[in-house]
C-alpha cells in the first residue's frame, strides 16, 4: 500500500500501525544496507594490505598468517581476518589448511611459468587493442618512462618505472576484466618479478624490448606490437628461470 494512501487513512488504528512498521522497516533495512556495505568495505582493505604485504615480502612465502596476530595488526575481530584469508586464498594468494591455518602461497617453478604465460597473452591483447589508437601524449609517456628505467641506479627502481609502463598499456585498454586479471596476476609474483630483475642481462634486455615495442607502436602496427609484448614476457620468464636454475 503507498504510504500517501496510509498517511491518508491515519484515523484508521490499523492504517496508522502499518504505516509505523512500514516505516520501522524501511529504515531497518537501509541500516543493515549500510552495515554490510561498510563491512564489505572494512574487509577489502584488509585484503588489499595482506596482498600489499605479501608482494613488497613482508609476509613470506610458506609464512603462517596467524589469525590472532592479524586481528592485533589491524584492529579488528578475527571473524574479520578469516573473511580476508578466504577471500586472499580465491585470489590465489594463501592457502587456508582445515585445523591448521592460512599460510603465504609458495610458488613451484610450474606455477610461475603459468603466470608468466597467462600475463605475455593478457598484456598482448591490451598492446594489439590499443595500438591504433594511440595518442601522441600516450606514446611521450611511454618514452618518458623508458628514459627513466634506463636512468633507474637500482633495480628496485627499475621494477617501479617498468611496473608503471606495463600497467598504463593495461589501463589504455579500458578493459575492466583485463585489468583486474593482470593487476592481480602482477601482484601475486612481485616478489618473483624482483628477483628476476638481478638476473644477469635481465635489466639491459627488458629495455632493449621496451624500446623496441614502443617504436612498433609508433607505427600502429597492432599485431606486431601483440607479438612483441608476448616475446617480451616470454623472454622475461626464460631468463628467470635460467637464472633460478642456476642458483639452486
Amino acid at each position: 500500500m503507498p504510504v500517501t494512501d496510509l498517511v491518508r487513512d491515519s484515523r484508521n488504528f490499523l492504517t496508522f500501525y502499518q504505516l509505523i512498521l512500514y516505516i520501522w522497516f524501511e529504515l531497518r533495512s537501509a541500516m543493515n544496507e549500510d552495515t554490510i556495505l561498510n563491512q564489505s568495505v572494512e574487509r577489502q582493505g584488509i585484503v588489499e594490505d595482506l596482498k600489499a604485504g605479501i608482494a613488497n615480502g613482508t609476509f613470506k612465502p610458506g609464512q603462517r598468517l596467524v589469525e590472532a596476530h592479524l586481528s592485533e595488526l589491524f584492529g579488528v575481530k578475527r571473524s574479520k581476518i578469516r573473511e580476508a584469508l578466504r577471500k586472499l586464498e580465491q585470489d590465489g594468494f594463501a592457502k587456508i589448511i582445515p585445523n591448521v591455518g592460512a599460510f603465504v602461497l609458495e610458488f613451484s617453478q610450474k606455477d610461475i611459468e603459468h603466470i608468466y604465460d597467462l600475463m605475455s597473452v593478457l598484456e598482448g591483447l591490451a598492446v594489439r587493442v590499443i595500438t591504433p589508437f594511440m595518442t601522441n601524449e600516450q606514446l611521450e609517456s611511454m618514452e618518458v618512462l623508458i628514459k627513466k628505467m634506463e636512468a633507474a641506479e637500482k633495480a628496485t627502481q627499475f621494477y617501479e618505472y617498468n611496473n608503471d609502463l606495463h600497467s598504463l598499456l593495461i589501463m589504455w585498454s579500458e578493459n575492466d576484466d583485463l585489468i583486474k586479471l593482470t593487476d592481480n596476476l602482477r601482484l601475486r609474483i612481485r616478489c618473483v618479478i624482483l628477483q628476476n630483475l638481478y638476473g644477469p642481462g635481465q635489466i639491459a634486455a627488458s629495455i632493449r624490448e621496451h624500446r623496441e615495442l614502443l617504436e612498433v607502436m609508433k607505427q600502429r602496427k597492432a599485431e606486431r606490437a601483440e607479438k612483441l609484448m608476448r616475446n617480451h614476457i616470454f623472454h622475461a620468464k626464460n631468463r628467470f628461470l635460467k637464472y633460478l636454475n642456476k642458483s639452486l
